[in-house]
C-alpha cells in the first residue's frame, strides 16, 4: 500500500508538505526560474520524505524535446572508449541533462538507432562510435536534432565535430623514435575502417619518411587487444625484429606488448621500442609502462557538450570543428 502511495506522489503533494507553491516545486526541479535557497531546501526535504521523483519522460511529452542527450557508441570493450563515455556522461549531467546510451554494432540496423533516439525526443546526439553509418547523423540532422561527432571525418553543414590533433601527436612520436635512433619501424594499423586509426597510420608513415626512417605497416583484422596479439605473431615471424613499433592506439599496443612477451625472449622484447596513442588508463600500469600520446577524454567531453548545448540554443550556426590538444607521455617502452 505504501509503495502505491509513493508512486502516486505528485508535485502538489510536495508543495503542500513544504508549505510552498506548486510553481516553486517546479522551479526547484527544473532549474528554470528563481527560487530562494530556503525554499529550495524545504522542497527537497519534503520530496525526499515523500519519496517524490520527477518523471522526466512524462514531462518531455509536453515539450518538443526532453533533457536527454543520446550517446551513440561502439567498441565498448575498449577501455579508452569506456572512459570517453564516462566523462561524456559526467559532462552531460553537470549541465542538468541526462545521457541516454545507445550501443551500436555492425549488424544493428542504423535506422533503429535513429528511431530509438527520436522516440525519446532527445535534445541532441553525440556520436563516438568508430564508423557510424552516415545516415545516422544525416537523419538526426534532418529531424532538427543537433549532433556532435567525435574523431570523425564526416562533415555536414549543421553537424559539429571534436577531433584529436592526430598530426601533432604523431609528430611527437616520430621525434621520440628518431631521438632513440630507430631507423626501421613497424606501424600496426587495422583492416577495420576507422578515421583515427587510418589518419595516424598515414601521417606516421609520411613524417617518418621525411626523417629517413623506413616503415612497414601491418594490418590485423581489428584495432583492439586481439588485433595487437595478432600483430605480435606477425612481428615474431619476421627474420629480423624491428627497432621500434608504433601502434595506432593503446589497445593495439598492449596486445602487441603481451604478444611479443609470449613469442620472443624477454631480452629481445626489451630492445624493441613501442609506442601507442590515446593514453588510456591501463597504459600506465607497471606491466606495460607504455609511451603514448595523451588526448584528454575530460576535455573532449566538455567541448562536445558545450558545442551541443550551443547548437540547441542556436540551430542556425554553421558547422564547427574543435581540435583537442595532445601531449607526449614518455614511459619505459620508449
Amino acid at each position: 500500500m505504501s509503495e502505491q502511495k509513493q508512486k502516486n506522489i505528485t508535485s502538489v503533494d510536495v508543495a503542500k508538505a513544504a508549505g510552498v507553491s506548486r510553481a516553486a516545486v517546479s522551479r526547484t526541479f527544473s532549474n528554470n526560474g528563481y527560487v530562494s535557497e530556503e525554499t529550495k531546501q524545504k522542497v527537497l526535504k519534503a520530496a525526499d520524505a515523500l519519496g517524490y521523483r520527477v518523471n522526466h519522460l512524462a514531462r518531455s511529452l509536453n515539450r518538443q524535446r526532453s533533457d536527454l542527450i543520446g550517446l551513440v557508441v561502439a567498441d565498448m570493450d575498449n577501455p579508452f572508449r569506456s572512459q570517453q563515455v564516462s566523462d561524456l556522461s559526467e559532462a552531460i549531467l553537470a549541465k542538468n541533462h541526462r545521457p541516454l546510451l545507445i550501443p551500436t554494432a555492425k549488424d544493428r540496423d542504423s535506422s533503429k538507432v535513429v528511431d530509438m533516439l527520436l522516440h525519446y525526443n532527445v535534445s541532441g546526439v553525440i556520436i563516438t562510435s568508430d564508423t557510424p553509418p552516415e545516415n545516422i547523423f544525416q537523419m538526426c540532422a534532418s529531424s532538427s536534432v543537433p549532433v556532435v561527432l567525435v574523431n570523425k571525418q564526416q562533415t555536414h553543414e549543421s553537424v559539429d565535430r571534436v577531433i584529436c590533433d592526430n598530426r601533432k601527436g604523431v609528430e611527437l612520436l616520430v621525434s621520440a623514435f628518431s631521438d632513440a635512433n630507430c631507423k626501421t619501424l613497424v606501424v600496426v594499423s587495422s583492416m577495420k575502417d576507422s578515421f583515427s586509426i587510418r589518419s595516424r597510420e598515414q601521417i606516421f608513415c609520411e613524417l617518418a619518411a621525411e626523417r629517413g626512417i623506413t616503415t612497414t605497416t601491418l594490418y590485423p583484422e581489428t584495432h583492439c587487444y586481439q588485433g595487437g596479439m595478432s600483430a605480435a605473431k606477425m612481428l615474431a615471424s619476421k627474420s629480423a625484429v624491428p627497432e621500434g613499433v608504433f601502434c595506432a592506439n593503446d589497445y593495439l599496443a598492449l596486445g602487441v606488448l603481451d604478444g611479443l612477451k609470449e613469442q620472443l625472449e624477454a631480452k629481445c622484447v626489451a630492445q624493441i621500442k613501442v609506442a601507442g596513442f590515446d593514453d588510456m588508463q591501463q597504459s600506465s600500469w607497471n606491466s606495460y609502462q607504455l609511451t603514448t600520446v595523451k588526448q584528454s577524454t575530460e576535455a573532449m567531453a566538455k567541448q562536445c557538450v558545450d558545442l551541443l548545448l550551443s547548437r540547441i540554443n542556436d540551430p542556425s550556426q554553421t558547422s564547427r570543428t574543435r581540435t583537442l590538444d595532445v601531449s607526449l607521455i614518455k614511459r619505459k617502452t620508449l
